[in-house]
């Protein structure tokens, strides 16, 4: 049979004349595991699974490590293996340091020895984490980036790695993305056009840079654009100059299961590097993602009173319809539940929003409005107003 142990463990073997006693043990190969870089608070550990297979599987009778805590640093599982899951496979285990040998029934000293041993690497493991967690909370108030990777549009500071600086390449991007948002192109609409630029989606352009970058939603040889990473970008704080860290944690070191934390317990510091985008693009980008500004089949842009529209009966938006006579064609609006009476020429409509406007003196603002940016002072508008007065027919 073969026997589980480390290379450093070689000599105490020999030392120790393990081959040979007793002599109803033959040892035929020796198997060596290592699990670096990973924690030993958790017994999921690949090479550890793979040592337990060859255990089940009769390949294993006798398992050595340097000491206890080798082995591992959970109090409950360790003494599981140790009591319980060896004796009862007729495994011998042997903590090298710590003088333990399930084999020498002479010693029963080790009976209580090894429950405090692995009492003490559980709660060394515990205090560990506790000074680490602490560390990092610290380091999140002061604003230091403590994140692998940087968000899209920001790279690490090759001077300073807890701070970022604007990667120009990404940054025109991210411009662009708030940009057509702004001039009421739907995420879906940004992602398409992306795509068909041929720029680099963000994990793309992540592994393009050479960083070991994975993520899970990754599923084909390439990653394209989505409405969802738009989404992600037009809502991510970063690119106001605010570093916002700590969203999720777990319970404790032995629990790994993430969880969002409440986002008043958010760590948010603003200031700590440069901005991408305005505070007022920001804000508007995200007034038009809470309405309904879906575009039309085959349109790019949604329409100025998409959203925002509201029928003075039920409160719930207005459709807009385009009606046929004559050969011209007639836009109305009209309630989503055909409110009995509710309807309204989009000419109407505008005009209705216009005198309103002149009303609070914006008649300036409502000519930019009409140009590029009329979701700018529409919602403004809706900001101020509930619905829109009904004109008098």
């Amino acid at each position: 049979m073969a026997i589980f142990l480390n290379k450093l463990l070689r000599t105490f073997c020999r030392v120790h004349k393990i081959f040979t006693f007793p002599s109803k043990i033959f040892l035929w190969s020796i198997l060596t595991h290592s699990d670096d870089g990973f924690s030993g608070a958790n017994f999921q550990r690949p090479k550890f699974i793979e040592m337990m297979e060859e255990i089940k599987a009769g390949k294993i009778n006798c398992v050595i490590v340097k000491d206890l805590s080798r082995f591992g640093r959970d109090f409950g599982e360790s003494g599981k293996y140790i009591e319980h899951v060896f004796p009862f496979l007729g495994v011998r285990f042997i903590s090298a340091n710590d003088g333990y040998d399930s084999l020498n029934k002479k010693d029963r000293n080790s009976d209580l020895v090894v429950p405090v041993l692995n009492l003490i690497n559980d709660a060394y493991c515990r205090d560990i984490s506790v000074k680490i967690r602490s560390q990092l909370e610290t380091k999140r108030k002061k604003g230091d980036f403590i994140g692998a990777f940087a968000v899209y549009g920001y790279v690490r500071d090759m001077n300073n790695r807890n701070k970022l600086v604007v990667d120009e390449a990404a940054a025109d991007i991210v411009k662009l993305i708030f940009r057509w948002k702004l001039d009421g192109m739907s995420a879906l609409a940004i992602s398409d056009k992306l795509n068909k630029m041929g720029v680099l989606s963000p994990y793309e352009y992540k592994k393009s840079l050479g960083l070991n970058y994975s993520a899970p939603f990754a599923k084909s040889s390439r990653t394209l654009w989505s409405a969802v990473a738009v989404f992600r970008i037009l809502k991510d704080e970063t690119y106001l100059g605010v570093m916002v860290q700590g969203k999720c944690s777990t319970p404790n070191h032995k629990v790994k299961k993430r969880f969002i934390k409440p986002e008043a317990d958010w760590a948010r510091v603003g200031g700590t590097h440069e901005e991408i985008t305005t505070l007022d693009d920001f804000n508007l980008a995200a007034r038009l993602m809470e309405s309904d500004t879906r575009t039309s089949p085959g349109a790019e842009t949604v329409y100025p009173f998409s959203g925002m529209a509201k029928c003075g009966l039920c409160g719930e938006n207005m459709i807009r319809k385009t009606v046929k006579s004559n050969g011209k064609s007639y836009v109305y609006y009209v309630c989503c539940r055909s409110c009995k009476g509710v309807r309204i020429a989009e000419k109407d409509l505008t005009q209705a929003a216009e005198i309103t406007l002149l009303s609070q003196g914006l008649m300036f603002y409502f000519a930019i409005a009409m140009t590029m940016k009329e979701q700018l002072v529409l919602h403004w508008l809706s900001a101020k107003f509930t619905r829109f007065p009904k004109p008098k027919f």
